[in-house]
């Protein structure tokens, strides 16, 4: 504790400085003086922010106030027996004083004086109220300033201050208001910005607003929260009102009545509490739990709105009401911060125990996302911790209703995740209910196309329109606008209409599968006829629903849409990730397959692509060899396979093999008219004779393969290749061209979610930082590859990431952490078979250790490299390793030895355009001003 407030007065002095502002007392807080308001809130702000960098992160309180004040200097004998240098007194610093007390950690309150003498508009400045304050004769008025990470929530009283409202001739404390609210049971966790946000909708002049959401998702105690946090708003008080026993207009009445306290008599109800509610002038009404009876809210609540004009409604449904002046009010799950902070604290409550041990926060957090941060659902699982860690709720997730149920003797229909959802569905009409359940098949979220293609609704007559039940659905908080394309169910919501479906009485008379299995078949067939430009749209958005589909297609061994739906999964998986999950259903299906060679060659050249990217160069040839045996000839599929082949072959350096197969796959692409599979055979033939150090024609296999993409509008293709453009440009040391390639090719490979070419050209770019001195902003590029390739399995490209982060760190000066990448490097390269890049990690690897001290290791790994070097047309990467080699063997003491191997570095130069490879370049320059010294 001593530690963490010398660092948070370090940071207070520093940035006192930075607002000019005077120190003149500190005891648990600083008492300062600054020349402006400005710069007194400035300062706080800053403060607040700045103090989130320690560890655990802090928030501090501020008061700030203008006023008079009176100062005296005490002598150089005071000071020297330790007085202040200065004092201050005043009213004014009493003001300070009680507004800071007043405060919660994180904000900064304000004066009205203060307020009004802010001269700037950067910050957002709101009202809390009048406050009166111990030794003070008048109510002040409180403001808060900030950002939009300030609380901008009115904060508690305390001992010394209280709320204050107008009430006739004077003022009445916030607590003496007379409201109906229950009282709260446990702790509110989250929903800071939500209920700023709820505030706003008042603030800005709405007179009703709903709050929509799901049953559990806490729609009642935010409402609640928001009536106790701005009670000071509505001196007529705050009135909460259950309608979840009404199902008539009768019922709401009653539920009403009871809310406000208000006995009916022998006139018309309704405009009894419309009197009722006018009389308490500025008042909050919330009417809890409106969807069963939101047929009646014109009948009711919207003559209440035309009686009482003062009031204001607070509605919870779980459906919009469709009266005038309603504000919908759509209410989201929590923050996953706040998901595990209300976790934690239930379970703490829950357990009952002292435990010092650190919470699983890594399965407390994947399972609150599981259970779709839904507050309810959250709490039932907290309530288990006695008998179940977070581990094992996560291992049972899958029995999600037993999971999620209340031991605790309660009642009410949120007993349970099964019993709320249950009412929802209750209030279904069934073509919402068969919709609903039809949609559950869809799989991470769903276009109205898709979900037309999928939803049958032929049983009803006249079958309504399915965009009218998807919005009616939409409404009732059931489904979820995922953007403005798509929409979505929470997890929890998905699994109950799952099982609805599958449990769904079967027609026999139909002749056909029904329920679960109907709705399934229409999923996947209408998911296999999606081509790599469909599959890929909208950065791979169905990526979920294509893996299902697969799946689903070769368990119903429906081979021929099993087929397209493994090759459509591919294109969007090898995009995204995990390759591991393409290698699983393409192996299911090779399996199902049996005698259909279409099936099998699909599923053959998905595997082969899949084993490619994982590094396993071996089995991909063969499993792509036997796909293109089963493929028929000349067919786009055929082109396909010989292009992977062709890219395969290049890895592990065997170039003639792989030009062949590459001009024979850019041939069928052009017969089929196929542009992707065009673009993809010039892409690679430029890179196999860039890889062969003729830059001159892949700059010329680079632009026809950019004509290509650009004539297809194929965004994906144009970045790509515009990265392999700027490696081009990088390594003749065309630096700004590079550079401009680099970002317009990112710029379309991450509108198209292509998280593979983003990797490579992102790891070139960071090469490219290294290359021209920036080294944070190589380093932090090459960690963000190495993360994006180990989250899609892309082994090739962790070893590339790992070599670049070994040469910015062999820049820093960094040696140790520099061979440890280089040898990690050298490892994923010797496990691939690519003896090109095996060999180019070993010159890293060992030029890094000839500097470390370790010559005859660094000799021994030099020479290996040469002799991975071999048979392959690589005198680029041989001249580096001789170049190494001239080094490793002057700092070993042999003059001899260094000069025989400038003389090869020499002779290989010749073949090579020197002053056009950066790279190459730097190093015999560096190796001729070696030997001249020498």
């Amino acid at each position: 504790a001593a530690a963490l407030w010398i660092e948070h007065d370090r940071i207070a002095r520093r940035l006192l400085r930075t607002w000019n502002g005077k120190e003149i007392d500190k005891s648990d807080g600083f008492l300062l003086l600054f020349d402006s308001v400005d710069q007194a809130v400035g300062f706080a702000l800053a403060l607040q922010q700045a103090l989130q960098s320690t560890r655990p992160p802090l928030r501090c309180r501020a008061g700030v106030h203008c006023g008079a004040l009176s100062t005296r200097q005490n002598s150089p004998d005071d000071i020297e027996l330790g007085a202040k240098p200065l004092e201050v007194d005043g009213v004014a610093k009493a003001v300070a004083s009680r507004i800071m007390m007043l405060a919660q950690g994180g904000q900064t309150l304000l004066s009205a004086a203060a307020a009004a003498a802010l001269n700037t508009g950067q910050w957002r400045v709101q009202s809390h109220g009048h406050w009166r304050m111990k030794g003070l004769a008048e109510p002040v008025e409180v403001f808060e300033a900030g950002d939009h990470h300030a609380p901008f929530a009115p904060p508690p009283d305390s001992v010394k201050s209280y709320r204050v409202v107008p009430f006739e001739e004077g003022w009445t404390p916030v607590a003496q208001i007379r409201h109906g609210l229950p009282a709260e049971r446990d702790s509110f966790v989250g929903r800071v910005d939500t209920l700023r946000a709820l505030a706003e909708r008042f603030d800005d002049g709405a007179r009703l607003v709903s709050v929509l959401g799901i049953g559990g998702i806490g729609k009642t105690r935010l409402a609640l929260r928001y009536a106790r946090y701005w009670l000071g708003d509505y001196p007529g008080g705050a009135w909460f009102c259950d309608l979840s026993p009404a199902s008539t207009l009768d019922g709401i009445v009653h539920a009403t009545a009871q809310g406000l306290d208000v006995p009916l008599g022998k006139t018309d109800p309704v405009e009894q509490l419309g009197a009722a509610i006018a009389g308490r002038g500025q008042s909050l009404v919330i009417l809890d739990n409106f969807e069963q009876v939101a047929s009646h809210a014109e009948a009711c609540l919207g003559r209440w709105l035309d009686a009482a004009p003062q009031a204001r409604f607070l509605v919870t449904s779980r459906e919009v009401l469709g009266i005038g002046g309603e504000h919908a009010f759509i209410l989201q799950p929590l923050a996953t911060a706040d998901a595990m902070k209300l976790f934690e604290r239930r379970a703490a409550a829950a357990d009952g125990r002292p435990s010092r041990a650190e919470p699983d926060h890594t399965s407390i957090n994947s399972l609150v996302e599981l259970l779709d941060r839904l507050p309810l659902a959250i709490e039932l699982a907290a309530a288990r911790v006695r008998v179940m860690s977070p581990r094992a709720m996560l291992d049972r997730v899958g029995e999600r209703f037993r999971l999620l149920a209340s031991r605790s003797g309660r009642k009410d229909r949120q007993a349970t995740l099964r019993a709320t959802l249950d009412w929802s569905w209750d209030l279904l009409k069934a073509s919402e209910r068969s919709a609903l359940a039809q949609l559950s098949v869809f799989e991470g979220g769903f276009s109205i196309d898709a979900a037309q293609a999928v939803v049958d609704l032929s049983e009803f007559d006249p079958a309504p329109w399915l965009v009218d039940v998807v919005q009616s659905l939409l409404d009732k908080s059931l489904l979820r606008q995922a953007d403005e394309q798509r929409l979505d169910m929470l997890r929890s919501v998905r699994d109950y209409a799952a099982e609805r479906l599958v449990n769904a009485p079967l027609d026999a008379s139909k002749g056909q599968p029904t329920g679960f299995a109907a709705a399934a078949a229409r999923h996947w067939r209408y998911f296999a006829t999606f081509d790599e430009l469909q599959a890929t749209a909208q950065r791979c958005v169905d990526a979920e629903n294509l893996v299902a589909a697969a799946r689903r297609a070769t368990a119903a061994r429906d081979l021929d849409a099993a087929a397209g739906a493994v090759a459509a999964a591919w294109y969007a998986l090898r995009l995204t990730g995990p390759i591991s999950t393409a290698v699983s259903i393409a192996r299911d299906s090779s399996v199902a397959a049996g005698e259909h060679r279409g099936a099998s060659a699909t599923a053959r050249w998905v595997m082969g692509n899949a084993h490619h990217l994982l590094g396993q160069p071996a089995q991909a040839r063969q499993l792509l060899e036997q796909a293109l045996a089963d493929a028929q000839n000349g067919s786009a599929l055929a082109g396909r396979i010989l292009c992977t082949l062709g890219v395969v072959e290049s890895s592990v350096g065997d170039h003639g093999p792989a030009g062949g197969l590459l001009e024979r796959a850019l041939e069928i692409a052009r017969q089929n008219k196929d542009s992707v599979s065009a673009c993809r055979a010039l892409n690679g033939l430029g890179a196999l004779a860039d890889t062969a150090s003729r830059p001159d024609e892949a700059r010329r296999w680079y632009e026809s393969a950019l004509e290509v993409a650009r004539a297809a509008r194929d965004a994906r293709w144009e970045g790509a290749v515009l990265g392999n453009l700027a490696q081009l440009h990088h390594q003749q040391g065309h630096i700004d061209a590079a550079r401009s390639c680099y970002h317009q090719g990112l710029e379309l490979v991450s509108l198209s979610g292509d998280l593979r070419f983003e990797a490579n050209m992102r790891c070139n770019l960071g090469l490219l930082h290294h290359e021209c001195g920036q080294r944070q902003s190589a380093a932090s590029e090459l960690q963000s590859v190495l993360e994006i390739a180990q989250r899609i399995g892309h082994v090739q490209l962790q070893g590339v990431a790992l070599a670049n982060l070994g040469l910015v760190e062999e820049a820093e000066g960094r040696l140790v952490e520099a061979i440890g990448h280089c040898r990690a490097a050298v490892d994923v390269a010797d496990s691939l078979n690519n003896k090109r890049d095996a060999s180019l990690y070993r010159v890293y690897l060992g030029r890094l250790l000839a500097r470390h001290g370790l010559r005859q290791d660094a000799l021994d790994c030099l020479a290996r490299a040469l002799e991975l070097l071999d048979g392959t047309p690589n005198d680029r990467i041989a001249a580096l390793a001789q170049c190494a080699l001239v080094e490793a063997s002057n700092l070993a003491g042999d003059p001899t030895s260094a000069s025989r191997h400038a003389a090869q570095m020499r002779t290989l130069c010749e073949a090579i355009d020197v002053p056009r490879d950066a790279e190459l370049a730097r190093e015999v320059a560096q190796v001729e001003r070696l030997i001249s010294r020498c």
